[in-house]
Protein backbone atom coordinates (compact mmCIF):
# COMPACT_ATOMS: atom_id res chain seq x y z
CA UNK A 1 0.00 0.00 0.00
CA UNK A 2 1.23 3.56 -0.80
CA UNK A 3 1.22 5.79 2.36
CA UNK A 4 -0.55 8.26 2.13
CA UNK A 5 -1.10 11.51 4.27
CA UNK A 6 -4.25 11.64 5.59
CA UNK A 7 -6.87 13.83 8.45
CA UNK A 8 -4.47 16.07 10.34
CA UNK A 9 -6.77 19.27 9.02
CA UNK A 10 -6.96 20.82 12.84
CA UNK A 11 -3.25 20.17 13.36
CA UNK A 12 -2.51 21.97 9.77
CA UNK A 13 -5.03 25.01 10.55
CA UNK A 14 -3.20 25.74 13.73
CA UNK A 15 0.27 25.94 12.39
CA UNK A 16 -1.09 28.36 9.44
CA UNK A 17 -2.91 30.03 11.55
CA UNK A 18 0.62 30.77 12.68
CA UNK A 19 2.48 31.32 10.42
CA UNK A 20 0.23 33.82 8.95
CA UNK A 21 0.63 36.34 11.89
CA UNK A 22 4.01 37.11 9.72
CA UNK A 23 6.74 36.99 13.07
CA UNK A 24 8.74 34.70 14.89
CA UNK A 25 7.14 31.53 16.78
CA UNK A 26 8.57 28.47 18.11
CA UNK A 27 6.11 25.78 18.41
CA UNK A 28 7.10 22.18 19.54
CA UNK A 29 5.45 19.25 17.86
CA UNK A 30 5.82 15.68 19.96
CA UNK A 31 4.20 12.55 20.59
CA UNK A 32 5.13 8.75 19.99
CA UNK A 33 7.30 7.05 17.02
CA UNK A 34 5.51 6.39 13.75
CA UNK A 35 2.51 8.50 14.29
CA UNK A 36 2.70 11.37 11.49
CA UNK A 37 5.02 14.25 12.71
CA UNK A 38 7.47 14.60 10.14
CA UNK A 39 4.62 13.85 7.37
CA UNK A 40 2.76 16.44 9.30
CA UNK A 41 5.59 19.05 9.04
CA UNK A 42 6.39 18.56 5.63
CA UNK A 43 3.25 18.95 4.82
CA UNK A 44 3.17 22.07 6.57
CA UNK A 45 5.88 23.48 4.82
CA UNK A 46 4.94 22.25 1.02
CA UNK A 47 5.16 25.28 -1.33
CA UNK A 48 6.84 27.60 1.68
CA UNK A 49 10.46 28.89 1.86
CA UNK A 50 11.28 26.10 4.12
CA UNK A 51 14.06 24.36 5.92
CA UNK A 52 14.06 20.40 7.21
CA UNK A 53 16.84 19.00 9.53
CA UNK A 54 16.77 15.17 10.89
CA UNK A 55 19.15 15.25 13.89
CA UNK A 56 21.30 12.72 14.78
CA UNK A 57 22.77 11.05 17.77
CA UNK A 58 26.55 12.60 16.94
CA UNK A 59 28.82 15.03 18.88
CA UNK A 60 27.34 18.40 18.62
CA UNK A 61 30.49 19.91 16.86
CA UNK A 62 29.50 17.36 13.97
CA UNK A 63 25.79 18.14 13.87
CA UNK A 64 26.52 22.00 13.67
CA UNK A 65 28.78 21.30 10.54
CA UNK A 66 26.21 19.11 9.15
CA UNK A 67 23.73 21.56 10.08
CA UNK A 68 25.52 24.60 7.94
CA UNK A 69 26.63 22.55 5.35
CA UNK A 70 22.63 21.04 4.65
CA UNK A 71 21.63 24.75 4.73
CA UNK A 72 24.43 25.95 1.85
CA UNK A 73 23.14 22.97 -0.13
CA UNK A 74 19.56 24.06 0.34
CA UNK A 75 20.01 27.50 -0.91
CA UNK A 76 23.07 27.92 -2.23
CA UNK A 77 24.90 29.70 0.06
CA UNK A 78 27.84 29.84 2.01
CA UNK A 79 27.49 30.34 5.45
CA UNK A 80 30.64 30.15 8.40
CA UNK A 81 29.48 29.53 11.59
CA UNK A 82 31.33 27.98 14.48
CA UNK A 83 28.41 27.62 17.09
CA UNK A 84 24.49 27.73 16.80
CA UNK A 85 23.65 31.21 17.81
CA UNK A 86 26.24 32.56 15.00
CA UNK A 87 24.20 30.00 12.40
CA UNK A 88 20.60 31.58 13.19
CA UNK A 89 22.06 34.94 13.54
CA UNK A 90 22.38 34.44 9.77
CA UNK A 91 19.22 32.21 9.19
CA UNK A 92 17.36 35.33 10.39
CA UNK A 93 18.98 37.27 7.41
CA UNK A 94 16.96 35.46 4.72
CA UNK A 95 13.37 36.41 6.50
CA UNK A 96 10.45 34.98 6.51
CA UNK A 97 11.11 31.00 6.61
CA UNK A 98 10.06 27.84 8.11
CA UNK A 99 13.26 26.05 10.19
CA UNK A 100 12.64 22.21 11.30
CA UNK A 101 14.75 20.41 13.38
CA UNK A 102 13.32 16.84 13.54
CA UNK A 103 13.88 14.83 16.94
CA UNK A 104 15.28 17.74 18.80
CA UNK A 105 15.95 15.51 21.93
CA UNK A 106 18.90 13.74 19.85
CA UNK A 107 20.50 16.84 21.25
CA UNK A 108 19.46 17.76 24.72
CA UNK A 109 20.62 13.91 25.06
CA UNK A 110 24.12 14.55 23.21
CA UNK A 111 24.32 18.34 24.96
CA UNK A 112 22.41 19.19 28.14
CA UNK A 113 22.93 22.65 27.46
CA UNK A 114 20.93 22.70 24.52
CA UNK A 115 18.17 24.10 25.80
CA UNK A 116 19.85 26.88 27.51
CA UNK A 117 21.46 27.78 23.86
CA UNK A 118 18.36 27.46 22.27
CA UNK A 119 17.11 29.90 24.94
CA UNK A 120 19.67 32.64 24.21
CA UNK A 121 18.85 31.80 19.90
CA UNK A 122 15.09 32.73 20.80
CA UNK A 123 15.35 35.71 23.59
CA UNK A 124 18.74 37.06 21.70
CA UNK A 125 18.08 36.30 17.68
CA UNK A 126 14.54 35.19 16.52
CA UNK A 127 11.98 36.62 18.72
CA UNK A 128 11.98 39.90 16.54
CA UNK A 129 12.78 38.07 13.24
CA UNK A 130 10.20 36.47 11.34
CA UNK A 131 11.83 32.69 11.63
CA UNK A 132 9.02 29.90 12.05
CA UNK A 133 11.01 27.96 14.02
CA UNK A 134 9.52 24.04 14.97
CA UNK A 135 11.21 22.16 17.07
CA UNK A 136 10.07 18.05 16.78
CA UNK A 137 10.39 14.98 18.84
CA UNK A 138 9.45 11.44 19.79
CA UNK A 139 10.81 11.49 22.84
CA UNK A 140 7.57 12.75 24.80
CA UNK A 141 9.08 13.01 28.11
CA UNK A 142 12.45 15.57 26.56
CA UNK A 143 9.80 17.14 24.57
CA UNK A 144 7.74 18.11 27.37
CA UNK A 145 10.49 18.56 29.99
CA UNK A 146 11.33 21.81 26.93
CA UNK A 147 7.19 22.91 28.55
CA UNK A 148 8.06 22.76 32.30
CA UNK A 149 9.14 26.01 34.74
CA UNK A 150 12.65 24.72 35.43
CA UNK A 151 13.81 24.19 32.02
CA UNK A 152 15.26 27.34 29.95
CA UNK A 153 12.65 27.11 27.09
CA UNK A 154 10.02 27.75 29.54
CA UNK A 155 7.65 30.76 28.35
CA UNK A 156 9.73 30.81 25.01
CA UNK A 157 6.89 28.36 23.31
CA UNK A 158 4.25 30.01 20.94
CA UNK A 159 2.63 26.75 20.13
CA UNK A 160 2.66 23.06 20.86
CA UNK A 161 1.04 20.17 18.97
CA UNK A 162 0.76 16.48 20.58
CA UNK A 163 -0.16 14.53 18.05
CA UNK A 164 -1.66 11.24 18.81
CA UNK A 165 -2.81 8.25 16.51
CA UNK A 166 -5.61 8.70 14.08
CA UNK A 167 -9.46 8.13 15.23
CA UNK A 168 -10.89 4.89 13.56
CA UNK A 169 -13.02 6.75 11.51
CA UNK A 170 -9.96 7.60 9.54
CA UNK A 171 -8.99 4.38 8.63
CA UNK A 172 -12.04 4.39 5.53
CA UNK A 173 -9.88 6.75 3.72
CA UNK A 174 -6.67 4.80 4.07
CA UNK A 175 -8.60 1.59 3.19
CA UNK A 176 -11.55 2.22 1.01
CA UNK A 177 -12.05 -1.37 -0.06
CA UNK A 178 -12.92 -2.71 3.39
CA UNK A 179 -16.00 -2.89 4.93
CA UNK A 180 -17.10 -1.31 8.55
CA UNK A 181 -16.48 -4.94 10.35
CA UNK A 182 -13.36 -5.25 8.34
CA UNK A 183 -11.85 -1.91 9.74
CA UNK A 184 -12.47 -2.61 13.38
CA UNK A 185 -10.65 -5.52 12.88
CA UNK A 186 -7.36 -3.72 11.31
CA UNK A 187 -8.24 -1.22 13.95
CA UNK A 188 -7.45 -3.77 16.78
CA UNK A 189 -4.23 -4.68 14.71
CA UNK A 190 -2.39 -1.28 14.18
CA UNK A 191 -4.69 1.07 15.98
CA UNK A 192 -4.28 4.28 14.26
CA UNK A 193 -0.68 4.58 13.86
CA UNK A 194 -0.52 6.09 9.95
CA UNK A 195 3.01 4.41 9.51
CA UNK A 196 1.70 1.40 9.85
CA UNK A 197 -1.08 1.47 7.52
CA UNK A 198 1.47 1.16 4.48
CA UNK A 199 2.18 -2.64 5.88
CA UNK A 200 -1.80 -4.01 5.22
CA UNK A 201 -3.37 -4.14 1.66
CA UNK A 202 -6.90 -3.89 1.74
CA UNK A 203 -7.04 -5.88 -1.47
CA UNK A 204 -6.26 -8.91 0.68
CA UNK A 205 -8.41 -10.33 3.66
CA UNK A 206 -7.53 -8.66 7.21
CA UNK A 207 -6.68 -12.09 8.06
CA UNK A 208 -4.18 -12.41 5.31
CA UNK A 209 -2.52 -9.00 6.29
CA UNK A 210 -2.27 -10.12 10.11
CA UNK A 211 -0.38 -13.11 9.21
CA UNK A 212 1.64 -11.82 6.68
CA UNK A 213 2.99 -9.37 9.34
CA UNK A 214 2.38 -10.70 12.95
CA UNK A 215 3.41 -14.11 11.94
CA UNK A 216 6.37 -13.64 9.69
CA UNK A 217 9.40 -13.13 11.74
CA UNK A 218 11.11 -10.70 9.06
CA UNK A 219 8.69 -8.13 9.32
CA UNK A 220 7.99 -4.76 11.03
CA UNK A 221 5.30 -5.02 13.20
CA UNK A 222 6.32 -8.40 14.83
CA UNK A 223 9.17 -6.34 15.88
CA UNK A 224 8.31 -3.02 16.53
CA UNK A 225 6.54 -2.70 19.59
CA UNK A 226 9.52 -4.26 21.52
CA UNK A 227 11.81 -1.74 19.71
CA UNK A 228 10.12 0.84 20.42
CA UNK A 229 10.56 0.19 24.30
CA UNK A 230 14.51 -0.15 23.46
CA UNK A 231 14.96 2.95 22.25
CA UNK A 232 12.60 4.90 24.12
CA UNK A 233 13.12 3.81 27.62
CA UNK A 234 16.43 2.11 29.63
CA UNK A 235 14.84 -0.68 31.13
CA UNK A 236 12.58 -1.66 28.83
CA UNK A 237 11.88 -5.01 29.71
CA UNK A 238 10.88 -4.10 33.08
CA UNK A 239 8.59 -1.75 31.26
CA UNK A 240 7.44 -4.89 28.61
CA UNK A 241 6.85 -6.64 31.75
CA UNK A 242 4.49 -4.60 32.78
CA UNK A 243 2.70 -4.13 29.95
CA UNK A 244 2.16 -7.57 29.50
CA UNK A 245 0.99 -7.39 33.15
CA UNK A 246 -1.95 -5.27 32.42
CA UNK A 247 -2.79 -6.78 29.06
CA UNK A 248 -3.10 -10.14 30.70
CA UNK A 249 -5.89 -8.49 33.23
CA UNK A 250 -3.51 -7.39 36.22
CA UNK A 251 -5.23 -3.75 36.86
CA UNK A 252 -4.35 -2.72 40.04
CA UNK A 253 -1.09 -1.60 41.39
CA UNK A 254 -0.73 -4.36 43.65
CA UNK A 255 -1.30 -6.96 41.09
CA UNK A 256 1.08 -5.41 38.60
CA UNK A 257 3.60 -5.53 41.09
CA UNK A 258 3.11 -9.12 42.23
CA UNK A 259 3.23 -9.72 38.37
CA UNK A 260 6.11 -8.05 37.85
CA UNK A 261 8.27 -8.73 40.95
CA UNK A 262 8.17 -4.34 41.14
CA UNK A 263 8.34 -2.89 44.26
CA UNK A 264 4.97 -1.33 44.74
CA UNK A 265 6.97 1.50 45.77
CA UNK A 266 8.33 2.28 42.64
CA UNK A 267 6.08 0.80 40.26
CA UNK A 268 4.04 4.27 39.96
CA UNK A 269 7.24 5.88 38.38
CA UNK A 270 7.42 3.44 35.63
CA UNK A 271 3.66 3.50 34.98
CA UNK A 272 3.90 7.60 34.54
CA UNK A 273 6.08 7.20 32.25
CA UNK A 274 3.91 4.61 29.94
CA UNK A 275 1.02 6.76 30.50
CA UNK A 276 3.06 9.59 29.30
CA UNK A 277 4.04 7.27 26.09
CA UNK A 278 0.79 7.40 25.68
CA UNK A 279 0.57 3.18 25.91
CA UNK A 280 -1.21 2.90 29.59
CA UNK A 281 -4.29 4.69 30.55
CA UNK A 282 -5.05 4.84 33.94
CA UNK A 283 -9.51 4.88 34.10
CA UNK A 284 -11.89 5.32 36.82
CA UNK A 285 -15.54 4.69 37.05
CA UNK A 286 -16.94 7.96 35.15
CA UNK A 287 -18.89 8.89 38.49
CA UNK A 288 -15.69 8.71 40.89
CA UNK A 289 -13.38 11.67 41.11
CA UNK A 290 -9.77 11.09 39.72
CA UNK A 291 -8.48 9.90 42.52
CA UNK A 292 -7.56 7.01 44.80
CA UNK A 293 -7.18 3.46 43.20
CA UNK A 294 -8.30 3.10 39.66
CA UNK A 295 -7.38 0.46 37.01
CA UNK A 296 -4.78 0.73 34.51
CA UNK A 297 -5.18 -0.36 30.74
CA UNK A 298 -3.18 -0.98 27.60
CA UNK A 299 -4.11 2.23 25.75
CA UNK A 300 -2.51 1.36 22.02
CA UNK A 301 -4.35 -1.33 20.16
CA UNK A 302 -1.63 -2.38 18.41
CA UNK A 303 0.47 -3.23 21.91
CA UNK A 304 -2.44 -4.50 23.11
CA UNK A 305 -2.82 -7.10 19.97
CA UNK A 306 0.97 -7.93 19.63
CA UNK A 307 1.17 -8.63 23.92
CA UNK A 308 -2.13 -11.12 23.33
CA UNK A 309 -1.57 -12.64 20.47
CA UNK A 310 2.60 -12.35 19.14
CA UNK A 311 5.00 -11.98 22.21
CA UNK A 312 4.07 -14.89 24.27
CA UNK A 313 4.20 -16.96 21.37
CA UNK A 314 7.35 -15.94 19.19
CA UNK A 315 9.37 -19.14 19.73
CA UNK A 316 6.88 -21.02 17.99
CA UNK A 317 6.15 -18.11 15.41
CA UNK A 318 10.11 -18.29 14.70
CA UNK A 319 9.61 -21.96 13.68
CA UNK A 320 6.95 -21.77 11.91
CA UNK A 321 4.90 -24.39 14.14
CA UNK A 322 1.99 -21.32 14.84
CA UNK A 323 0.00 -19.17 12.77
CA UNK A 324 -2.80 -16.66 13.09
CA UNK A 325 -5.45 -19.20 12.77
CA UNK A 326 -5.03 -20.24 15.73
CA UNK A 327 -6.32 -17.55 17.41
CA UNK A 328 -9.16 -17.06 15.49
CA UNK A 329 -12.18 -17.57 18.08
CA UNK A 330 -9.61 -15.53 20.66
CA UNK A 331 -9.20 -12.58 18.50
CA UNK A 332 -13.26 -12.28 17.95
CA UNK A 333 -12.89 -12.12 21.94
CA UNK A 334 -10.62 -9.68 21.71
CA UNK A 335 -12.62 -7.63 19.07
CA UNK A 336 -15.09 -6.92 21.79
CA UNK A 337 -12.80 -4.45 23.62
CA UNK A 338 -11.98 -3.31 20.23
CA UNK A 339 -15.33 -2.44 19.33
CA UNK A 340 -16.15 -0.35 22.96
CA UNK A 341 -13.49 2.13 21.72
CA UNK A 342 -14.78 2.42 18.39
CA UNK A 343 -18.61 2.62 19.46
CA UNK A 344 -17.50 5.58 22.10
CA UNK A 345 -15.59 7.34 18.79
CA UNK A 346 -19.09 6.73 16.78
CA UNK A 347 -20.71 8.38 19.98
CA UNK A 348 -18.64 11.61 20.33
CA UNK A 349 -19.40 12.22 16.45
CA UNK A 350 -23.18 11.10 16.56
CA UNK A 351 -22.88 14.08 19.90
CA UNK A 352 -21.04 16.54 17.22
CA UNK A 353 -23.38 16.20 15.05
CA UNK A 354 -26.16 17.12 17.64
CA UNK A 355 -28.03 13.58 16.51
CA UNK A 356 -28.70 12.28 20.26
CA UNK A 357 -31.53 13.37 22.35
CA UNK A 358 -29.06 14.97 24.58
CA UNK A 359 -25.60 16.62 24.60
CA UNK A 360 -22.75 15.21 26.32
CA UNK A 361 -19.85 16.50 27.99
CA UNK A 362 -17.99 13.59 29.40
CA UNK A 363 -18.12 9.89 27.93
CA UNK A 364 -16.47 6.90 30.32
CA UNK A 365 -17.03 3.32 31.34
CA UNK A 366 -18.90 2.25 35.20
CA UNK A 367 -17.96 -0.24 37.37
CA UNK A 368 -18.81 -1.84 40.92
CA UNK A 369 -18.43 -4.70 42.44
CA UNK A 370 -18.60 -7.51 39.20
CA UNK A 371 -21.22 -4.62 37.60
CA UNK A 372 -20.10 -2.40 34.63
CA UNK A 373 -21.45 -0.31 31.49
CA UNK A 374 -19.21 -0.33 28.86
CA UNK A 375 -20.28 3.68 28.21
CA UNK A 376 -21.68 6.09 30.26
CA UNK A 377 -22.42 9.68 28.22
CA UNK A 378 -22.81 12.71 31.09
CA UNK A 379 -23.40 16.18 30.71
CA UNK A 380 -21.92 17.79 33.50
CA UNK A 381 -24.32 21.30 33.13
CA UNK A 382 -27.67 19.78 32.53
CA UNK A 383 -27.38 16.18 34.72
CA UNK A 384 -28.36 14.05 31.77
CA UNK A 385 -27.15 11.23 31.34
CA UNK A 386 -27.27 8.06 29.14
CA UNK A 387 -26.11 4.65 29.14
CA UNK A 388 -24.62 2.26 26.40
CA UNK A 389 -23.79 -1.32 25.92
CA UNK A 390 -21.59 -2.42 22.80
CA UNK A 391 -21.67 -5.98 21.56
CA UNK A 392 -19.45 -7.29 19.06
CA UNK A 393 -22.17 -9.87 17.43
CA UNK A 394 -25.15 -9.62 14.99
CA UNK A 395 -28.24 -9.59 17.34
CA UNK A 396 -31.79 -10.46 17.03
CA UNK A 397 -34.29 -8.17 18.85
CA UNK A 398 -34.93 -10.29 21.08
CA UNK A 399 -31.66 -9.97 22.45
CA UNK A 400 -31.39 -6.92 22.04
CA UNK A 401 -33.92 -5.95 24.60
CA UNK A 402 -32.66 -8.45 26.93
CA UNK A 403 -29.54 -6.43 26.86
CA UNK A 404 -31.21 -3.35 27.02
CA UNK A 405 -33.47 -4.50 30.26
CA UNK A 406 -30.12 -5.77 31.69
CA UNK A 407 -28.93 -2.65 31.24
CA UNK A 408 -31.79 -0.04 32.80
CA UNK A 409 -30.88 -2.45 35.82
CA UNK A 410 -27.19 -1.52 36.37
CA UNK A 411 -28.41 2.22 35.09
CA UNK A 412 -30.25 1.89 38.65
CA UNK A 413 -26.69 0.42 40.47
CA UNK A 414 -25.25 3.65 39.68
CA UNK A 415 -26.31 6.80 41.48
CA UNK A 416 -26.32 8.75 38.12
CA UNK A 417 -29.64 10.02 37.30
CA UNK A 418 -30.86 9.32 33.82
CA UNK A 419 -33.06 8.61 30.84
CA UNK A 420 -31.64 7.44 27.77
CA UNK A 421 -30.65 3.73 27.22
CA UNK A 422 -28.60 2.19 24.05
CA UNK A 423 -26.84 -0.30 22.61
CA UNK A 424 -23.86 -0.19 20.04
CA UNK A 425 -23.64 -3.61 17.89
CA UNK A 426 -22.59 -4.99 15.09
CA UNK A 427 -25.69 -5.74 13.51
CA UNK A 428 -28.67 -5.49 15.37
CA UNK A 429 -32.58 -6.77 14.07
CA UNK A 430 -35.54 -4.63 14.52
CA UNK A 431 -33.66 -1.50 15.81
CA UNK A 432 -36.15 0.52 14.39
CA UNK A 433 -38.60 -0.84 16.44
CA UNK A 434 -36.42 -0.07 19.61
CA UNK A 435 -35.55 3.63 18.40
CA UNK A 436 -39.85 3.88 18.51
CA UNK A 437 -39.61 3.06 22.30
CA UNK A 438 -37.07 5.60 22.57
CA UNK A 439 -34.44 3.28 22.58
CA UNK A 440 -30.65 4.59 21.32
CA UNK A 441 -29.62 2.04 18.95
CA UNK A 442 -26.91 1.70 15.95
CA UNK A 443 -24.95 -0.82 14.30
CA UNK A 444 -22.14 -0.45 11.82
CA UNK A 445 -24.67 0.40 9.26
CA UNK A 446 -24.74 3.37 10.98
CA UNK A 447 -21.35 4.44 10.78
CA UNK A 448 -21.69 5.77 6.79
CA UNK A 449 -23.77 8.24 8.23
CA UNK A 450 -21.46 9.89 10.83
CA UNK A 451 -18.24 9.13 8.24
CA UNK A 452 -19.93 11.34 5.83
CA UNK A 453 -21.34 14.34 7.52
CA UNK A 454 -18.32 14.78 9.24
CA UNK A 455 -16.21 13.76 5.83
Amino acid sequence: MILKFIDREEELHALEELYAQDKAHLVLIYGRRRVGKTELVKQFIDGKKAFYFLAKKEPMELELDRLVRAFNRKFNVFIEAENLEEFFERVKEFGKIAFVIDEFPYWVEEDKGIPSTFQYIWDEVLKDSKVFLILLGSSISTMESLMSYKNPLYGRRTGQIKLRPLEFFHLREAFPRYSWEELVKVYGNIDGIPAYFQYFDDSLPVEKNIENNFYNKVSVLYEDAERLLKDELREPITYLNILKAINDGKTKLKEIANETRVAVTNLPKYLKVLQTLDLVKKEYPINQRKRGRGVYRVKDFYYRFWLRFVYPYRDDIEIGAISFEDFQSDFNRYLGEVFESVAGQFLIRTNRLGKLPFRFTKLGRWWHKGEEIDLVALNSITGEAGFFETKWKNLSEREARGILKDLKRKAGLTGIPGSYFGLIGKRIEGKENLREEGYLVFDLEDFNEVREKES
